[in-house]
């Protein structure tokens, strides 16, 4: 337990930062040269952050278990409704990416709850210590409730062997431990982008992304100010004295009026020189608008989002494959997300679900052979989706013949699918033509009954044992 609290207590703080940025709640840091005090106090906000997270995760879109042959993979269907699994799957995922991992745990429902209950934790209220060897949690924690000043009041510690709940009542914690039968750890690690060196993954926000966002905002803070002062030209008044604006000089409110005043009344001297006005030239917002450009592509280097998500035109797409090229590094990275750490977290918990509904301490037999789909992270057109399936449906008769070909266009579990599907219809089509020989048999050899007459071709026509294939 010490080791897991130690765990979350390490992390929080860098978790808490990015969320943070995410929500796009984070402190304004001025370098404290350029800006004034009173501009240095503002408020300013940027959501690039908040964009590098939500874009992928808007693209990794579970849409389903599937197994060959199977319309209700291990009769998941109604547990995975009943948890609304898309959506809290869908919301791990979001949190994967801000935090690099979020968790999922999976238990038996209580009494007027779902059979088996899944439930996420960001990393901000979850921790986990990782079994390399068996590539899964050897122990986790969840915190289940906090207090009005988010302090934690009940945690779960999730074991091989038990599940132990603490609670803190009346200043004193107590804890309760009920046998966990499975004998794995009933909690899944979903996470972005695992490598040797950090298995529960990194963060979408690394230190450069955040750093970028910080950039833009200042960059914005000073177009800001420029803004203040373009929209106040600045005027300078030659040949008056400045008795002429009382003994104190010019006040700040008189330098605003003096500006505002659609009339000027400038009087001569007593050598009867009158004062010149001369507007000064205003500073262009040209140069941090180019800044805010350049930290935009910068940024997008760094996320792999197109700038025009960004908020900044360049190079405006003109087709649909200008867009997509533009999206191809994020596509990249979503693919990879979606086939890799995110299925194999999705087969997870699936198996889970079964060994919780079903009180046994292996998985199914046949999970392996189960694939995890996502919705196509592309979003392609209907027109462009209806004519592909229009043109794979013609050859697909074909193609179904020859695995390397279906390797091409679709995933292992669809091609799985795929020769199922051709290796039922080819069963249906043999039974069918059986069907219509019998019958077709039957239907002669009344005929000869009726007329008196063997069947055309001498005796009755016999079925033989290469027929009846």
């Amino acid at each position: 337990m010490k080791d897991l609290l130690h765990s979350w207590r390490s992390r929080w703080e860098k978790n808490y930062k990015r969320t943070l940025y995410c929500d796009t709640e984070q402190a304004f840091k001025d370098i404290g040269i350029a800006l004034p005090p009173k501009m240095s106090k503002t408020r300013y906000v940027l959501g690039w952050a908040s964009q590098a997270v939500k874009k992928p995760a808007m693209r990794s879109q579970f849409d389903g278990l599937r197994l060959p042959g199977s319309d209700d993979p291990f009769e998941l269907g109604e547990v995975l409704d009943a948890n609304r699994f898309e959506l809290e799957f869908g919301q791990a995922v979001h949190s994967a990416y801000k935090h690099g991992c979020s968790f999922v745990t999976v238990a038996r429902g209580r009494d007027g709850e779902a059979p088996v209950q899944i439930i996420g934790y960001s990393a901000e209220a979850a921790t986990g210590l990782w079994d390399a060897r068996n590539r899964r949690l050897r122990s986790a924690l969840t915190i289940t409730d906090t207090d009005l000043e988010g302090k934690p009041t009940e945690f779960v510690i999730w074991l091989p062997d038990e599940i132990v709940t603490c609670s803190l009542d009346g200043g004193s914690w107590s804890a309760e431990s009920v046998p966990n039968p499975t004998g794995r750890v009933l909690c899944v690690p979903v996470t972005n982008d695992p490598q040797m060196t950090s298995p529960m993954g990194r963060s979408r926000l690394t230190n450069s992304v955040m750093v970028l966002n910080d950039i833009a905002v200042r960059t914005m803070a000073r177009m800001e100010g420029n803004a203040e002062f373009y929209s106040s030209p600045q005027l300078a008044i030659l040949g008056v004295d400045s008795e002429a604006f009382g003994d104190r000089g010019i006040s700040r409110d008189d330098k605003f009026r003096l500006a505002m005043d659609r009339v000027l009344a400038l009087s001569k001297d007593e050598d009867g020189d009158a004062p010149s006005l001369t507007q000064l030239q205003q500073a262009t917002m040209v140069p941090h608008s180019d800044m805010m450009r350049t930290v935009a592509m910068a940024f997008a280097g760094e996320t792999g989002l197109p700038p025009s998500s960004l908020g900044v035109i360049h190079d405006q797409p003109a087709s649909a494959e200008a867009i997509r090229a533009a999206e191809h590094d994020l596509l990249i990275d979503v693919r990879l997300q979606n086939r890799g750490a995110l299925s194999y977290a999705a087969k997870d918990i699936a198996s889970l679900a079964v060994m919780v509904r079903d009180g046994t301490t292996q998985p199914p037999a046949d999970m392996w052979r189960a694939s995890v789909a996502f919705a196509d992270p592309e979003f392609r057109s209907l027109s462009a989706e209806a004519d592909a399936v229009q043109k794979l449906a013609s050859m697909m008769p074909t193609i179904s013949n020859y695995p390397v070909l279906l390797e091409r266009l679709f995933d292992s579990g669809e091609v799985a699918r795929i020769q199922a599907d051709n290796r039922k219809s080819a069963v249906s089509d043999l039974m069918s033509k059986l069907t219509e020989k019998s019958a077709g048999q039957s239907q002669r050899a009344a005929e000869a009954t009726e007329s008196g007459s063997p069947p055309v071709g001498g005796e009755a026509e016999a079925v033989t044992p290469d027929d009846s294939v």
